[in-house]
């Protein structure tokens, strides 16, 4: 009974000091992630897709010579990574985007000892930007629910989606990318748009198509606040990354925005604007597959958002104008995605991953869908919490169990029988067992007892805020 009481103490304790705490709440979030994640990376480069590993060499390079290019001699896993690129007599550049290779570089300079093809500094540096991503998101939320709801909320994005499996393992854009939306969108819900810019230019240096969110951000608060500095600051800022960007892609390149895939050779990125009858079927299978893909789909690697979706809605009615902002940025950010690529994005990863951005900035959206819809009755609760415990189980195989083969066919839940039948098959039928009897379980005690929901704190501001 003294231990009981001494831990509901402790409890009530860490709730107060985040309630009064914006700092003690990020890190409420942010510390448990962070060694999660530094628990689970990827290491070895022959169990990582060739984006991620080709960050490695060039952030090695810049970290140690002060130069992103690498002589060919010293190219490294013992293949040849196609993303590695000529650049210059007898030299190599990676064909990622610049803030990849920036944020590896000084994860590179303090771990000097760490060889060119030693992918652990840049994974740790993928671990650390995803938990402070979802820490962040935290302080998003914490405009419409109360400090303890606002941590589940983003504990519940950084491990029962694959911000754990994907982004949180390697140095995919996914995780910086999410660490700068978040910021933009805790600058804009505050005003403060010179903070947004800056992040979404980061971003737009990460991950270029996200120039799209900066565009939406920029005109949508500016026509919700009847002025125009908000397009103009954030519009600036943009370009000035857009600018950086096209100087790095012409000096090392040789070319445009796609010149990192033209010097690959090319085939990855379709015309944006092809509607001939193949493109637009294409387009269309690529949305398909994207939410239900067994293999790539939304809707299996985080199945809570299916409780979630009727709440949107509702949430759009009360949503303030940043809000709404974010969510249709990172709807056309899918869109332009989905247009010109496969939905699959390659293979060597667990679930999805093409998505995490556009989950990132509806997640506000659907905090207070939470709110207005999925919370209001016994059975949506208890459907909730069974659907992310059912989620973080599935997580858990991908960055724990799955290790390939990679079959390449996202139509099929090869990856899923793969990590049930490999190395690590043990832990992953453990895994997958108790995540679906597990969610029986939540579910059942959930509805019966109610699961009054927590006091959800600030409501949502009225459109006009």
């Amino acid at each position: 009974m003294a231990l009981q009481s001494l831990d509901r103490h402790g409890l009530l304790r860490l709730r107060a000091r985040m309630q009064a705490s914006p700092c003690v709440l990020w890190l409420t979030v942010f510390l448990p992630l962070a060694a999660l994640y530094l628990l689970t990376l990827r290491t070895n480069p022959m169990d990582m897709s060739a984006d991620p590993s080709a960050v490695t060499p060039t952030a090695w390079e810049l970290a140690h010579h002060w130069t992103p290019r690498l002589p060919a001699s010293l190219e490294p896993f013992g293949y040849h990574n196609d993303w590695l690129i000529p650049s210059g007599t007898g030299q190599l550049v990676s064909n990622r985007e610049p803030g990849l290779v920036f944020l590896a570089a000084p994860f590179y300079w303090l771990c000097s000892a760490a060889g060119v093809g030693n992918v652990i500094p840049a994974s740790a540096a993928a671990a650390l930007l995803t938990a402070a991503a979802a820490a962040t998101l935290s302080l998003v939320a914490r405009r419409f629910v109360s400090a303890e709801v606002a941590a589940v909320a983003a504990l519940i994005a950084g491990t029962a989606t694959t911000t754990w499996a994907v982004s949180g393992t390697a140095l995919w854009p996914h995780g910086p990318d999410q660490l700068y939306l978040a910021v933009s969108m805790a600058g804009t819900a505050s005003g403060s748009f010179a903070v947004s810019g800056i992040a979404l230019a980061a971003a737009i240096l990460t991950r270029p198509p996200l120039a799209i969110v900066a565009a939406v951000t920029g005109i949508w608060e500016s026509l919700a606040r009847r002025r125009w500095s908000p397009a103009l600051t954030i519009g600036a800022c943009a370009a000035a990354g857009l600018v950086v960007l096209l100087s790095y892609s012409r000096t090392y390149w040789s070319g445009g925005l796609d010149s990192q895939y033209a010097a690959a050779g090319g085939g990855f990125v379709r015309p944006f604007f092809d509607l001939g009858p193949a493109a637009v079927g294409r387009f269309a299978v690529n949305i398909l597959g994207t939410f239900l893909s067994p293999g790539r789909g939304v809707l299996w690697g985080a199945p809570f958002l299916l409780v979630l979706a009727p709440g949107l809605r509702p949430a759009w009615r009360v949503a303030p104008p940043w809000v709404r902002s974010a969510a249709l940025g990172g709807a056309l950010y899918l869109i332009v995605q989905l247009k010109g690529n496969r939905f699959s994005g390659g293979d060597r990863f667990w679930s999805y991953r093409y998505p995490l951005e556009t989950l990132t900035l509806l997640f506000p959206l659907l905090v207070i869908a939470w709110n207005e819809w999925a919370c209001r009755t016994p059975r949506r609760r208890g459907a909730f919490f069974a659907l992310v415990w059912l989620s973080v189980a599935l997580q858990a195989i991908g960055a724990l169990c799955f290790r390939g083969p990679y079959a390449g066919k996202p139509w099929l839940p090869l990856d899923l029988v793969a990590a049930l039948i490999g190395p690590r098959s043990v832990v992953a039928c453990i895994l997958l067992v108790v995540g679906f009897f597990g969610a029986g379980l939540v579910y059942r005690r959930c509805s019966r007892r109610g699961c009054e929901a927590v006091d959800s704190g600030p409501t949502a501001a009225a459109p006009g805020d």
